[in-house]
């Protein structure tokens, strides 16, 4: 694994979810909240990237959460951001008896909308990478 790339690349994407999140937002696609999660999950890869340590798969944003260091100083703005794992299945399937749950409101949306791109605008910013290319990141060391 070289963590250069694999940073940069979940930042990237993770840039594309949000580009994308805001378009479905656009036309009331209930996908738009799914992207949002895709791309807070991501951007938590991306350090657990960097402190060494694998997500494995799944949604559970609050456990790879957990699983950062307390004195990265960026643990806590991802604790802001956990909370859509929600979003990864329970909106995007419907309950067992067929019933599906509304996206969240406008307001709902654009504010954890906002939240996430402040992350992946700090991670950006702290591990150097260029979203417009395909470098790898400047910066791997876990964030301190």
């Amino acid at each position: 694994m070289d963590p250069e790339q694999v940073i940069a690349g979940f930042l990237r994407i993770a840039a594309e979810d949000l580009r994308g999140a805001r378009a479905l937002a656009e036309i009331s696609n209930r996908n738009a909240i799914y992207l949002r999660s895709e791309a807070a999950k991501k951007s938590i890869r991306a350090v657990l990237t960097s402190e060494g340590t694998h997500a494995g798969v799944g949604h559970q944003l609050d456990r790879m959460v957990d699983s950062i260091r307390d004195e990265n100083p960026v643990k806590k703005v991802l604790r802001e951001i956990q909370g859509l794992e929600i979003y990864a299945t329970a909106y995007r399937y419907p309950t067992t008896v067929g019933r599906t749950k509304p996206g969240p409101d406008r307001a709902e949306f654009e504010s954890l909308a906002n939240k996430v791109e402040a992350v992946l605008r700090e991670l950006v910013k702290r591990f150097e990478v260029d979203l417009s290319f395909s470098l790898p990141a400047g910066k791997t060391d876990p964030l301190r």
